[in-house]
This record gives C-alpha cells, sequence and structure tokens, in this order.
C-alpha cells in the first residue's frame, strides 16, 4: 500500500462501489460527508497485514519492557548466580 489517498463523497459508495472498490484494492480511500473526511476505506488483504503488523509490534513491545525490566534489575543488584535461577525454576515446576 502507497502513501497515495483517493477521496470520494460518500454519495459515491451508493452510485460508484464498484469503481471505490477497485481503488481501495489499490490504496486507501477516504469516503467524505459534507466535504469533511468521515471514513477510510482499505482493502481486505491491507486491513489483515495492518492488524498483523500491529499484533507484531505490540509483541515487540512486550518484549522490550521485559528487556528494561531485566537491564533495571541488573542495575539495582538484583541478580542471582544461573544455576540458583535454574533449580528456583525447576522447584516451581515440579510444585505445579
Amino acid at each position: 500500500m502507497s502513501g497515495e489517498i483517493s477521496i470520494r463523497p460518500s454519495k459515491d459508495i451508493r452510485t460508484n462501489y464498484a469503481q471505490i472498490a477497485a481503488l481501495a484494492h489499490q490504496h486507501p480511500v477516504a469516503i467524505t460527508v459534507n466535504g469533511r473526511e468521515d471514513t477510510v476505506l482499505i482493502s481486505h488483504a491491507d486491513f489483515l497485514e495492518q492488524q498483523r503488523q500491529m499484533a507484531e509490534m505490540q509483541e515487540r513491545l512486550a518484549l522490550y519492557a521485559h528487556l528494561a525490566q531485566s537491564q533495571d534489575d541488573i542495575k539495582l543488584g538484583r541478580v542471582q548466580p544461573m544455576n540458583a535461577a535454574v533449580s528456583d525454576i525447576l522447584r516451581d515446576v515440579d510444585n505445579i
């Protein structure tokens, strides 16, 4: 999807739906009501891609939050030897 956007009046949805749908497969189409942008139409494929990208960004943000917390733990000395950490994890798993 390019940065281009078409602008069409809302009455065109009723009279030229096929043309607007075809445009939406090329790039977003802004629908206006009384001369003001009201709604944006995109193709289903573009919508799914945007949803996938947002989910990926949310996963990255969650990972970055964990990494930032880990850095804070290290800076504040909240660390323990690896053997002790593994023992704690195994003990927790055995208690499940």
